[in-house]
Parts: C-alpha cells; structure tokens; sequence
C-alpha cells in the first residue's frame, strides 16, 4: 500500500465534506493509504493572507508542509486551491533564503518543505490503473457526458504548480473515460468561474459561471467535473441566483472528480454525499447506477 500524507484543508473539513467523503472511499477501494497531518492549519487559499503581504501567505502553508516532511515524502491535497498555495509556498522557500530563514525562526527548527506535493488529479492517475478502473467500473457511466472542468489554480501559474497544460490539461479525460464515460470537446475547462470575487462583487461570478453552465450544455454535455470546492460552489450553489439575475432555468449537476470515480465503482449517490448538491439529481445517478 502507498501511503500519502492527506491535507484536507478548511473546505474538505467544512462546506465540501462530500468531497473528503468520496475521496476516502475511492482511495481505500484502491488501496491508497491517507495519513491526515496532525494539527494542520489553513493553507491561506482565502483571499486575505496572500493578499495582504508579508510572510502570512507563505507560513500557513509552510507549517502544513513542514509536518507533512516530517513524516512522508508525498502529500496530496484534493482542493486545487490548497495545492496552489502549497506549490506556491515551496516554491517560495526554495528560492528565497531569508523567508526561509524567518519561516526556521517561527517554526522553531528547520522548515521540512521539499515533500512532493500532489494535487488529486496526479495522485488517482498515478495510483490508478485504467484497465483496473475499466473492469472494475462495468460500464456504469456508459452514456454519461462528461465536462473536465480545471479551473484556474490548479494548472496555472504553470512555472510554480508544473502540471499538466496549463490552456488544455487532459489529465481526467483518462481516468473518466476509464470509468466509461465520454468526454466532449469543452473548451471552457480553465475558463474563470469568478472565483472569490462572490464575496465582494457577486455580478462578476454569476455572469463568468453563467457563461461556463451555457457553454457547458451547448457541448451536449450532463454534468461538469471538477477538484475545486470553490468552483463546485460557484457552478453549483450559484445556479439557482444565476437562474434568478438572468432568467435561466440552469440545473446542471456538478460533481467532484471522486465522485464520479465512485459512481463508476458502483458507490451509491449516499454513500457519496451527492445529495448535498443542489443541483445533483440523485435519481439520476442512483438510476444510471443501479440499471448495470
């Protein structure tokens, strides 16, 4: 079994439980040890601590990398915003010697920052074989239309998180398809859902996620996928005000990358938290699922 230190960051641990969930469910299905870091803290993803300056943008994540050095030589963050901040932290560290000596004088003792830092996305691709996933899903997927939503943070700034394409990443399409579903040409998958901007300037959100759900369906798409709790809750949970500002009647279920596995696994919707989506027809999937 590999083992990996397992930062679930503040989302995973509060609104998007159902992807911890999932993702603790898909892993022991394949034999991926999680070792959640003890005592771990915000990475800073929020906008305020990278914001403002200063140290506090580096040393939230430095702490959390730092206790993951100590005990494993990977870590994996599912949030796409955590592992931004992660990456961007190590960077940071292994470029800067004096922030790495302040990040020593506040921790105490040597900072541990060089452990790999995987996003979700990398993690499953490494320890999942497709063969694997393909006779262990049965076709359960078979006919699903599915959209690889990346987002913005998990590909970009590419010289800090080096993964993937940064303006076409691929890397769901095989694990997805693996799991028997199609995956349209979409090519809005690293288009901005407004990401923070909701808690300042609401309209900017509804107008960037309306435009993403629009293109979505227009693909002859059933459902996005994605990694980021922030994108779920701006494509999601932002559907029913974009229905409201724009006069839409947008219903289009979004679903964690895991979540998606796990239907192919045969999971039911419960078993997977869909139903704490606002937009998730369990029926549905409970259907498409039940009927292999």
């Amino acid at each position: 079994m590999s083992v990996y230190s397992y930062f679930p960051g503040c989302s995973l641990s509060s609104g998007a439980m159902e992807f911890d969930k999932s993702f603790r469910l898909v892993a022991a299905a394949f034999d991926i040890g999680l070792d959640e870091l003890t005592d771990w803290n915000c990475c800073g993803a929020s906008p305020a601590p990278h914001h403002w300056g200063g140290d506090l943008g580096i040393l939230l994540p430095a702490r959390n990398l730092h206790i993951a050095g100590s005990s494993h030589d990977s870590m994996v963050a599912p949030c796409a915003g955590c592992f931004n901040r992660l990456k961007y932290a190590q960077h940071e560290l292994a470029h800067n010697g004096e922030l790495r000596r302040r990040t020593e004088r506040v921790l105490r003792e040597p900072v541990h920052y060089q452990t790999e830092v995987l996003n979700l996305v990398q993690l499953l691709n490494r320890e999942i074989d497709p063969g694997d996933l393909a006779g262990r899903s049965q076709g359960r997927l078979a006919g699903i239309a599915l959209g690889t939503y990346y987002g913005c943070v998990l590909v970009r700034p590419p010289e800090i998180v080096r993964y993937d394409d940064p303006n076409n990443p691929v890397k769901m399409e095989p694990l997805l398809k693996a799991a028997g579903a199609t995956i349209p040409h979409f090519p809005f998958k690293t288009e901005c859902c407004g990401s923070y901007m909701g808690l300042a300037r609401k309209e900017i959100v509804l107008q960037a996620s309306r435009r993403i759900i629009e293109v979505t369906l227009e693909c002859g798409i059933d459902a996005l996928v994605t990694v980021c709790p922030l994108c779920h809750q701006n494509l999601d949970l932002r559907q029913q005000q974009i229905n409201d500002a724009f006069g839409t009647d947008y219903h289009l279920p979004v679903l964690y990358l895991t979540q998606a596995i796990g239907l192919a696994l045969g999971f039911s919707p419960a078993e997977l938290g869909i139903e704490a989506h606002l937009n998730a027809d369990v029926g549905h999937w409970t259907l498409r699922n039940d009927d292999q």
